[in-house]
């Protein structure tokens, strides 16, 4: 690839130049998040305001927890979330989009972007022989190195190299001043390099996304979070309770946005070992810096798409998060 993107607004005009024309009114969208892992909620907004800005709606949207397997119309778009959890990373994602691939052999069918990543060489040669069964699937690739990857395997289905979805958010940037100096946004799953360590940063606050940090408040979202996932499963919920959302979920979505935005907002300067705590702080114009996962999930997203972008970089080890932080 040898386009230069130097802007937010390249990013988001490659979205709609790459898929804008493979969408259709009659469309649903599965997959969307049931949990509150804030940057996959951004990508979620961003999939609802692409398909706004070219007037679509989907008639029906759902997590993988409550989809109710309905049958649809053979000529219903049938979109998939995007993400980082094409593989076997994150692999009940998989599952999901594989039993779609199998429920629905006469549908056309969308993957929004996606990171691609398999530990198990056998496990993606039986994935694409899946896939290949299926005649109308477009997978986007969110980098160079899984769209490399996907076009090795899975040669029967249509592959695309599309940035993430987020960078198409309707995102309000916050006029607050800043009461804070430099944030180390860490997650703390099974993502985090092991490879640097964050202890001998000075003055720096740590935490992973709002949602994720210990609270009375995010206490009570974990435990609706997990009553939606088991009681508003079709089979239990007998109508009782909307399969498309479960409990609270669609009415929290903008709870979680706005808590994402007020986070980084607070701060001057972000370090950020999620890939979209670095998206959104691009996108609330806040300085920011990011660090690769234990992958290369986000150097390879870095060196795709962003650097070309002036206001984003990535550092690979504690001496050049160090180095950058020395002047703040």
């Amino acid at each position: 690839m040898n386009m230069k993107y130097e802007t937010l607004k390249d990013l988001k005009k490659e979205i709609h130049q790459q898929i804008a024309g493979l969408m259709s009114k009659n469309c649903v969208l599965l997959n969307t998040p049931n949990h509150v892992n804030i940057g996959d909620i951004l990508i979620w907004q961003g999939e609802i305001d692409f398909l706004k800005s070219i007037n679509i709606e989907p008639s029906y949207t759902t997590s993988n927890f409550n989809f109710d397997w309905r049958d649809f119309d053979e000529e219903i778009l049938i979109l998939l979330h995007g993400g980082g959890n094409f593989g076997d990373i994150w692999e009940y994602h998989q599952e999901f989009r594989k039993e779609v691939i199998k429920k629905y052999p006469n549908n056309r069918i969308l993957i929004f972007p996606q990171s691609v990543e398999y530990n198990n060489k056998e496990t993606i040669k039986e994935d694409a022989i899946l896939f290949s069964k299926h005649e109308n699937i477009t997978i986007c690739a969110r980098d160079s190195h899984s769209y490399t990857l996907l076009k090795e395997h899975f040669k029967n289905n249509t592959i695309l190299m599309v940035p993430d979805m987020a960078f198409c958010m309707d995102i309000a940037k916050k006029p607050n001043k800043p009461n804070k100096n430099i944030l180390l946004l860490k997650r703390n799953d099974r993502e985090i390099s092991e490879t640097i360590s964050y202890n001998n940063l000075e003055k720096i606050e740590i935490l992973d996304w709002p949602t994720f940090n210990p609270s009375f408040k995010n206490s009570y979202y974990r435990v609706i979070e997990k009553l939606s996932k088991v009681f508003s499963k079709p089979a239990l919920s007998k109508n009782r309770i909307d399969t498309t959302f479960g409990f609270c979920v669609k009415r929290d979505k903008n709870w979680q946005i706005n808590s994402g935005i007020q986070f980084i907002s607070n701060y001057n300067y972000v370090a950020s070992t999620r890939l979209h705590g670095h998206i959104l702080s691009l996108l609330l114009n806040v300085s920011s810096v990011m660090i690769d996962n234990s992958y290369g999930k986000n150097s390879r997203f870095y060196d795709t798409w962003l650097k070309d972008i002036p206001q984003s970089s990535l550092v690979k080890s504690t001496e050049e998060i160090a180095e950058k932080l020395k002047p703040l």
